[in-house]
């Protein structure tokens, strides 16, 4: 059965990973954004990759609602009764118009790339619609609803949804009409899946998690009485609080290094980029910390970083998280966790891998907390041995991918 897979960005490690996953199981895969995507030399010869999918220029917004009055009136009627609200009626037709029309290119560039589609309305070949975000499915829940998928399924992370996460806040999501249509729908942690099966318990039985997880790429090598080594692992936005981490590291008495890998985007409008540069500027002055930013890495440069330096702690200060990758990686290694209580990050934050604490934590209370643990049973080799146990046991992709598999929608 041939596979749509949707995604708006690959440059993610985690995305590639997914894709590969993914296509291993296809003979083919038609990989569809809406933007050009970087990266796609990296995937597999049987990914299929059409960017800019959507012909904008061809877009009648009237002609389409015309076309479609009673199956949108019908959407729409419905999503209010669900809600027990009013909807804007304009932004309503306006927004399933544009996914209506969105669907309708897929369609026609799938009928370009010969998958066969039967436009009688009495059979389809059989293709599955995968979305690695669940931002927006509403064309998909439309392409299902006309026949013209045979399952559609979604991962669901953070960003994507938490309703009142800014990037989805207050806009008009549909979910009545996704859930009614969608297979499956698969968050990364059970936060995820509790949140929605709570907010929508009429379909609850679609919802399951299903985590990420990373490869085995070895051990770190631990060096007890080497220099304190924190790691940190994120490119620059200002949720991910990487400024929060040189502000921290002002307050630490004791010899310390911290390695940063990603882009610093120090020339980006980021609201937080000021602070940070003062951040920098300040440590600079603290004679027993070494800052070595590493900027952007491939996913094989961070693992062969793993595989040869010596790390205590993976930290990350981040105020929105699903679960972040990073620290599944991290913890493949064995190597212990500092992390803010947000998003899922409980799920793999635990006494078996490290320390959680609240969000709001100051940062001079954060500086203790290392010094803390630089004293206990939490940096030795035993404990070491617990966090990779932890990570086989949750986060390993090859155990993890087969239990997405086994579900008939994939």
């Amino acid at each position: 059965m041939p596979l749509a897979y949707f995604v708006d960005e690959i440059e993610s490690p985690f995305v590639i990973n997914d894709i590969k996953r993914i296509a291993e199981k296809r003979d083919k895969m038609y990989l569809f954004s809406v933007d050009l995507l970087e990266g796609k030399e990296l995937l597999p010869n049987n990914v299929v990759v059409i960017e800019e999918f959507v012909n904008w220029k061809a877009y009648r917004p009237l002609n389409l609602v015309l076309n479609n009055l009673f199956p949108i009136l019908g959407i729409y009627i419905a999503e209010c009764l669900a809600l027990k609200k009013i909807l804007p009626l304009k932004r309503s037709f306006a927004l399933l118009a544009s996914n209506i029309f969105k669907a309708e290119c897929v369609i026609d560039h799938l009928k370009i790339e010969n998958v066969t589609l039967d436009k009688s309305n009495i059979h389809f070949s059989p293709i599955t619609a995968y979305s690695f975000w669940f931002y927006d499915c509403i064309y998909l829940a439309w392409m299902r609803k006309k026949g013209w998928i045979d399952k559609a399924v979604t991962r669901a992370h953070s960003g994507d949804l938490y309703e009142d996460h800014i990037s989805i806040k207050n806009k008009l999501l549909f979910r009545d009409f996704q859930f009614s249509l969608l297979d499956n729908i698969f968050p990364v942690s059970n936060m995820g899946t509790n949140y929605l099966r709570d907010k929508y318990p009429l379909n609850k039985q679609k919802i399951e998690t299903i985590y990420l997880g990373s490869k085995d790429n070895g051990l770190n090598p631990f060096n007890h009485d080497g220099v304190f080594t924190i790691v940190s692992c994120a490119s620059f936005r200002h949720h991910k609080r990487i400024h929060k981490i040189a502000e921290m590291l002002q307050f630490v008495d004791f010899p310390l290094r911290w390695y940063h890998i990603g882009d610093e985007r120090l020339n980006s409008n980021d609201p937080k980029i000021s602070e940070y540069k003062i951040n920098k500027e300040k440590l600079k002055e603290c004679k027993n910390i070494e800052f070595v930013p590493l900027g952007s890495m491939s996913n094989e440069e961070i693992f062969n970083f793993y595989q040869t330096k010596s790390i205590n702690l993976f930290i990350s200060l981040s105020a929105v998280e699903g679960i972040p990758v990073s620290i599944m990686e991290a913890i493949s290694f064995g190597i212990p966790i500092l992390s803010t209580d947000v998003g899922g990050c409980r799920e793999i934050v635990t006494e078996e891998t490290g320390i959680i604490f609240p969000l709001k934590t100051n940062t001079k209370e954060i500086a203790q907390i290392i010094s803390e643990f630089k004293q206990s049973n939490k940096n030795t080799n035993e404990f070491r041995k617990r966090v990779r146990k932890f990570w086989m046991e949750n986060f390993d992709a090859e155990k993890n991918y087969k239990k997405l598999y086994k579900y008939k929608s994939i």
